[in-house]
């Protein structure tokens, strides 16, 4: 089977649920990998391209995968702990940005046990950090300018956070933790990764090891090495790739708008030729510094835009359109409502 990127994308498109809102949150199938949030509370957001009436109050906030804040169903944490735990000292060194530390997996696990029994009641990152150093092994602590002081490597406490059963309250201002009830412990060795692989193929498929392994923060070289032996192969635009058996080619008639906040599944996908093509595009929308959202359009990604409260009451979308565009103004005021604020407004920049 040869696809092209038109059929790759409207499959995507119809994975992702983008082609529908639909009313059950708790069903939705980005959720199988977590939804990706940050300060500006773009979970919300994704959500709202997807559902009629969105909310983020029933899942939990933790540092899941590379370390960043994603939204879990509470039923699926202890799984993706297991799932997500470094197979060894080498791909633990790749989650966490390499640092010259000689048994990773071992201090790993170290500062993880620590962090559980530091945190008997909700308590800041700082204050974490602060009791934490003492106890964790020396390599894993490093000077920091911004704090002017030693604390352990940011991704290896990152990375130990979700082991370590902490979530994250959203409610506060400051990133707080707090135990997750009913931990079993540290897990011991990975188990369940073949599922978060089909898990991402059935999202972002068709794809092949590199793109997964650019999704989870890990090397090619780890994933091949564990690479399902029940997928199907395909080629795009004569490319291979791969896809869970089974899994049918979802030919989906796209929305007209969507906004998609910077951090929003969709935009996850790790082959963003494919995703937008035009390199110019791909450096307004996938800024290192300051990413922009995706306006989607029939399918396609047609602008960038970001969005600001204005006066406490008005939701400020500013666009910058990679072709002419339909009317956005009714997705800015859903954005709006979502968001609690009475109006919206769409400029060009």
């Amino acid at each position: 089977m040869d696809l092209t990127r038109q059929q790759v994308l409207r499959h995507r498109i119809h994975q992702h649920e983008l082609d529908r809102r639909v009313s059950d949150a708790a069903e939705l199938a980005v959720f199988s990998l977590g939804v990706q949030d940050n300060t500006a509370g773009s979970a919300l957001l994704s959500l709202a391209a997807r559902l009629t009436t969105p909310t983020t109050g029933d899942f939990t906030v933790t540092w899941s995968v590379r370390g960043a804040p994603h939204l879990h169903r509470d039923g699926e944490l202890k799984a993706f702990a297991r799932a997500l735990w470094p197979w060894s000292d080498a791909d633990a060194r790749a989650r966490a940005s390499r640092p010259k530390v000689d048994d990773l997996l071992a201090a790993l696990k170290h500062v993880a046990t620590a962090m559980r029994s530091i945190v008997t009641k909700p308590m800041t990152k700082g204050d974490v950090s602060a009791a934490l150093t003492p106890l964790a092994p020396k390599q894993t602590v490093e000077d920091c300018r911004g704090c002017r002081t030693a604390h352990v490597s940011d991704p290896i406490f990152r990375l130990a956070a979700l082991p370590a059963g902490l979530r994250i309250l959203p409610e506060c201002k400051t990133v707080t933790f707090e135990r997750i009830h009913g931990w079993p412990g540290v897990p011991r060795k990975t188990a369940g990764f073949a599922e978060l692989v089909h898990r991402y193929l059935t999202l972002h498929g068709p794809a092949g090891p590199s793109e997964v392994a650019a999704y989870f923060g890990t090397t090619v070289r780890e994933v091949k090495k564990r690479w399902p032996d029940d997928l199907v192969e395909v080629s795009v635009e004569g490319r291979p790739a791969w896809l869970p058996d089974g899994l049918e080619i979802a030919d989906a008639a796209p929305p007209e708008v969507r906004f998609l906040p910077p951090t929003d599944p969709y935009l996850q996908a790790r082959d963003r030729d494919l995703l937008l093509p035009d390199k110019a595009a791909q450096k307004d929308v996938f800024r290192v510094l300051g990413r922009r959202g995706a306006v989607l359009v029939d399918g396609e990604i047609a602008g960038s835009w970001q969005g600001r409260v204005v006066s406490g009451k008005r939701f400020e979308v500013t666009v910058t359109p990679y072709r002419p565009l339909p009317d956005l103004l009714p997705e800015a005021q859903f954005l709006a409502q979502v968001k609690g604020l009475a109006q919206a407004s769409v400029q060009s920049d």
